[in-house]
């Protein structure tokens, strides 16, 4: 596991008022099986006494496993606050953002989101016949 980890930079909409450029984030671009169990658990869906859904909301959904592999793969940004040390610190800081920058944020992180999100690269379970 030696070796410099794949970073990527999100650039936002809004301007670093100390340097003037583009304010970032940055991301770690290998996912990891952390990252991986982390989407899977903001996922869950509760359930009422009839075993359906008690609420469900998809967006919401949605914001729970960004903000959950968000805290897991940020690894700098241009913000002069701590990196979240937890995932209601990255609620937190991500709430911040306007609504331009999240839209960039959400983008920008949607190959991650993709590739924990799917099971592309597992083997089929089932046996080839032999030709």
């Amino acid at each position: 596991m030696a070796g410099k980890q794949q970073r990527m930079r999100i650039e936002l909409a809004s301007q670093d008022p100390n340097s003037g450029g583009l304010n970032y984030i940055e991301v770690r671009e290998d996912i990891k099986g952390g990252d991986i169990f982390a989407v899977r658990k903001a996922s869950r869906v509760p359930l009422g006494e009839d075993g359906r859904p008690s609420e469900m909301s998809f967006q919401g959904l949605e914001d729970d496993q960004l903000i959950a592999l968000a805290h897991r793969v940020i690894t700098g940004w241009s913000f002069q606050v701590p990196l979240p040390q937890s995932v209601a610190a990255a609620e937190s800081v991500l709430s911040d953002l306007s609504g331009a920058d999240l839209r960039k944020f959400r983008a920008g992180m949607k190959p991650l989101m993709d590739l924990v999100k799917t099971d592309d690269d597992q083997p089929d379970p089932k046996p080839q016949p032999a030709s």
